[in-house]
């Protein structure tokens, strides 16, 4: 049971550090797959792979420290859950849109994470302002 604001900060870090190695194992799959070591080759597959984990790690990067941010400035743990739940499943269905040329999970993905992360941004600023 989630019972503290950094128990719910360890399920998404811990949510999207799953996805963005499952999404590196892809990117891995795709060069056993193609003999591909360095670069793309210009496989569109795998540079396909590359940029859905890239794009993953970009925004995970900035998003993660954002909730811990939250929580150590003693947030709500609602507050924590919304941006959290807003950017895994955001990047998710990023995820799945980008590497399945499926354009509105694409742009619900996107949408999704940037609104988390203007929750997150700006809960920063309220807890140390407001």
């Amino acid at each position: 049971m989630i019972e503290t604001q950094v128990q719910a900060v360890g399920l998404y870090i811990g949510l999207n550090l799953l996805l963005t190695l499952t999404l590196a194992i892809l990117v891995v799959g795709h060069r056993a797959k193609t003999g591909i070591s360095l670069g793309n080759g210009g496989n569109d597959a795998l540079e396909r792979a590359m940029r859905v984990h890239g794009n993953n790690v970009e925004y995970v990067a900035i998003a993660l420290p954002g909730l811990l941010a939250l929580a150590l400035l003693g947030a709500s743990g609602l507050l924590i859950h919304i941006a959290g739940i807003l950017v895994t499943v955001g990047r998710l269905g990023h995820a799945i849109g980008l590497s399945r040329s499926i354009t509105p999970f694409r742009q619900i993905g996107t949408l999704a994470t940037w609104i988390g992360i203007l929750v997150l941004g700006c809960g920063c600023l309220y807890a140390v302002l407001g």
